[in-house]
């Protein structure tokens, strides 16, 4: 049973005012090429923007499959059977590289060791690149943050996101010399909110499209600065953002692959900074998934996030309470692992503890059986019958517990006393994340690339870099 935050009534409200939205509103959209599409297939200009009927809405959603898969180089990954999948968060441009210290700004070497702790990582599915590169030329920064991606993971590699046509063409070329003819990335492409769409965005969701690749439209809106204050509101505005989005790129390529994807988040009214933390973003994300899934698309929302700027207390129940709400309601993919500060700043021991997180989160959205083996009748009874009275000797007893019925922590503090924990130095999770995060970087290594594909690699950034 799913958690829902809303009737179905109130989903299909919402859905209703989206339509509203987009054929009576309409997007800011001054792409020729992209108006032409739509104009061609029923939409209108209305006070200078492009208003899209709701036939033509849904008859591009009717195209897009309900299952997307992402392909690594060692692991593919399905989105849409219902299973929990978790990535980290993506284009942080700080590194904390240790717990009390200062962030410094994030190098093209942090994106590489980033991921390569991440493929280690075992509740982390798919990889989007960590951080933005601050010694990277920025026509260059979409291409080297996918290579240093690619050449230190096995696991599908979302984005990193593209903000032009150039950009993605450059990912497709590197896509083929790793995967040849497979679809070896997912790319998220961000509108402005509030249903702007400006030629370079425009034309990167229709590139996208023409190469097949797997499409996560990713609009950001803010409560109350770039999306109306009301939750509902802002649902249904971002909502017809992903689906101008869909529309766009379903009307290049009927049938590309879609992830429903939503950061909605609210801004603190006396900074203007968005807020990561706040329970809102628990109720939004999980209303994204209900209407993600009123649509049939597997959805990707905010997970393991906090506004906080160190490890502490804080940090612990925002990211917990933000991640356990989502995933309960069904989400596709989390994200968020290795956030911190609202998302500018990245850290290791938060990437380990993280994980952990998401363990807890996995084992509670698992469940557990109840047939006649798991009530135990029989073995109650047969306990009841013996001397000692205890199941610490049954086999029913070991077999459950080899099969997971017990979550274990990997770096937090389980089943010590007192006196030990201090005769082990009394050490926090955050000293013991660190320690494991050194260890796995010490030890964890990536099959390589060819030479021939590290060159043809490192040509498309050179080129890049040089645009």
């Amino acid at each position: 049973m799913l958690l829902t935050i809303l009737s179905p009534e109130d989903v299909l409200a919402i859905h209703h005012a989206t339509l509203r939205i987009l054929s009576e509103v309409g997007i800011v959209l001054d792409d020729p090429v992209s108006r032409s599409l739509l104009f061609d297939h029923g939409a209108a200009e209305c006070d200078g923007r492009v208003c899209i009927p709701p036939e033509l809405v849904e008859s591009c959603l009717s195209r897009c499959p309900q299952r997307v898969t992402l392909y690594g180089r060692g692991v593919e990954v399905m989105l849409g059977t219902g299973e929990l999948h978790v990535h980290n968060l993506g284009g942080a441009r700080d590194v904390l590289d240790r717990p009390g210290g200062e962030p410094r700004p994030a190098t093209e070497a942090d994106v590489a060791e980033s991921t390569r702790l991440l493929d280690a990582l075992s509740n982390v599915t798919t990889i989007t690149p960590l951080y933005t590169p601050r010694d990277v030329p920025p026509a260059a920064m979409a291409a080297t943050m996918f290579a240093q991606a690619v050449r230190n993971t096995l696991k599908p590699i979302n984005g990193p996101g593209v903000q032009t046509p150039e950009e993605v063409r450059d990912l497709v070329e590197m896509v083929r010399v790793v995967f040849g003819d497979t679809p070896g990335l997912s790319l998220g492409i961000s509108p402005v909110s509030p249903l702007t769409y400006p030629v370079d965005t425009a034309q990167a969701i229709l590139e996208v499209a023409r190469h097949g690749i797997p499409f996560g439209p990713l609009p950001c809106p803010q409560l109350g600065a770039t999306a109306p204050m009301t939750i509902a509101g802002a649902l249904a505005q971002q909502n017809a953002e992903v689906l101008a989005s869909i529309a766009l790129a379903q009307l290049i390529r009927p049938g590309l692959p879609i992830v429903y994807c939503g950061r909605l988040a609210p801004v603190d009214m006396r900074t203007g900074l968005p807020i990561w933390g706040n329970p809102e973003i628990a109720l939004i994300s999980s209303v994204t998934v209900q209407i993600g899934h009123f649509y049939h698309l597997p959805v990707n929302v905010y997970g393991l996030c906090t506004s906080g700027h160190t490890m502490d207390i804080q940090s612990g129940y925002e990211r917990a309470i933000n991640a356990i709400v989502p995933a309960l309601a069904g989400a596709d993919e989390l994200s968020g692992v290795g956030e911190m500060v609202g998302g500018t700043v990245g850290s290791n021991a938060q990437m380990v503890i993280d994980d952990e997180i998401m363990g807890m989160v996995r084992r509670v959205r698992r469940g557990f059986a109840v047939d006649e083996d798991a009530l135990a009748v029989e073995i109650i009874s047969q306990v009841m019958d013996s001397p000692m009275h205890t199941f610490l000797t049954q086999r029913h007893t070991v077999t459950y517990l080899k099969a997971g019925a017990l979550w274990q922590p990997r770096v937090g503090v389980s089943g010590i006393g007192w006196d030990q924990w201090t005769r082990e130095g009394r050490q926090t999770v955050v000293d013991r994340a660190q320690a494991e995060a050194e260890r796995i970087l010490a030890e964890h290594q990536v099959p390589p690339l060819t030479e021939e594909q590290e060159h043809a690699l490192s040509e498309v950034v050179r080129a890049a870099s040089n645009r």
